[in-house]
């Protein structure tokens, strides 16, 4: 018997799979740091999420924070397009920059007029002792004043723990054209404390 084989004239096409890569960060005990993603392979429009999570054993150092720790926004993607983008790591207790030039959230404002609107209110019980009055006014003021000192703290100026402490750098891809092909990609990295 004979076997006959045929081929197309067609060449197969190689088709990259999405893959992430991610470079591994050193930074200082009080500075910055970033880590540099790229994303390759995307196969179909659709859109990328990346977040960015510790992933190491469990510390009681002071370990440097990514700006990525819950997911971001969804970032739109071609088929075939190269990704690129940066995840910023800082100090612990220290905000990122972009946040102390950020506009305060008013999240803080119903304590502080909760403490006020008490304090005048236990005030007008006391009026016909003006002593009593002047005495809890003070201590509304003072009150007042602590809960906006509270809300004006922000960098803490802790020193990081000098180490290497891992983190992995999460893509989520979802496909627009074909749902089913969504994939969930990590990049492992070190970031390294001297």
């Amino acid at each position: 018997m004979a076997v006959i084989c045929g081929f197309s004239g067609a060449p197969a096409l190689a088709v990259t799979p999405i893959a992430i890569t991610a470079t591994d960060v050193t930074m200082p005990t009080h500075g910055n740091g970033n880590s540099q993603y790229t994303i390759t392979g995307i196969p179909d429009a659709g859109t990328v999420t990346i977040s960015c999570l510790f992933t190491g054993t469990v510390t009681k150092a002071l370990i440097p924070n990514c700006t990525y720790g819950l997911a971001f926004t969804a970032i739109p993607v071609t088929a075939g397009q190269t990704l690129t983008g940066t995840v910023n790591f800082y100090a612990f207790g220290h905000l990122p920059a972009g946040l102390h030039r950020a506009p305060r959230s008013s999240g803080h404002l119903p304590a502080a007029a909760l403490a006020l609107a008490g304090g005048l209110m236990l005030g007008f019980g006391f009026r016909r002792k003006s002593r009593r009055w002047l005495t809890v006014a003070v201590l509304a003021l003072g009150t007042l004043a602590g809960v906006s000192g509270i809300n004006g703290c922000g960098d803490n100026g802790f020193s990081m723990t000098p180490g290497t402490y891992q983190y992995t750098i999460i893509a989520d891809y979802a496909d627009s054209v074909n749902p089913t092909h969504g994939a969930i990609l990590d990049a492992p990295i070190n970031v390294t404390v001297p």
